[in-house]
């Protein structure tokens, strides 16, 4: 079935539903008895957001969850829009640094991951891969620690000791500087 046959199927079928949802019978177009469990109010409420979840995969040209975007390029950063990720004295997770470098880009480049620098990180030696309470977590080795990545202990809103790791203005810097690196084959 092809994507036009997939978005009119989808169409009739939200039609259905919503027939269904509002006591009438899609085929007949008479009212449905009150007895019935397609008039039972959870039911009813099931199809209005079974109708609502179809609504929003039919604006979405008949895509679920978050639309793709064609088209995106890979990441790619000027000089200046490096000079122009902002570098604090606070330490940062990498997940708000990562978001920091997304904010100074061309709007049509596919963003750079937390998960791509860290993976980075970890291959040329500045975090590596501990276990713990059988969780994987990355932690700064000693070359790390030399530009700026620090493992600190936390604890998370439900009271769980954890470990993570900040950057430094120091490690930020050196993220901008290697991002040419960070980035290949990416």
């Amino acid at each position: 079935m092809n994507r036009m046959n997939d978005l009119e199927t989808m169409k009739r079928a939200k039609a259905y539903i919503d027939m269904l949802a509002n006591g009438i019978d899609p085929l007949t177009g008479e009212i449905i008895e009150n007895d019935s469990v397609i008039n039972n109010v959870r039911i009813s409420r099931c199809l209005f957001y079974v109708s609502d979840v179809l609504g929003r995969a039919i604006d979405n040209g008949g895509e679920f969850g978050k639309k793709y975007i064609q088209g995106l390029r890979s990441f790619c950063i000027t000089a200046e829009q490096a000079q122009n990720i902002p570098i604090t004295d606070e330490p940062v997770t990498i997940s708000v640094f990562a978001k920091r470098i997304n904010e100074v880009i061309d709007e049509g480049i596919k963003p750079l991951s937390a998960v791509t620098i860290t993976t980075w990180l970890c291959e040329n030696g500045y975090l590596a891969e501990e276990i713990s309470g059988g969780k994987k977590r990355r932690i700064s080795t000693t070359k790390g620690v030399s530009v700026g990545i620090e493992t600190i202990d936390s604890v998370s809103r439900d009271g769980i000791a954890y470990k993570k790791n900040i950057y430094t203005d120091q490690a930020q810097r050196f993220i901008v500087e290697n991002l040419s690196n960070i980035t290949d084959n990416k």
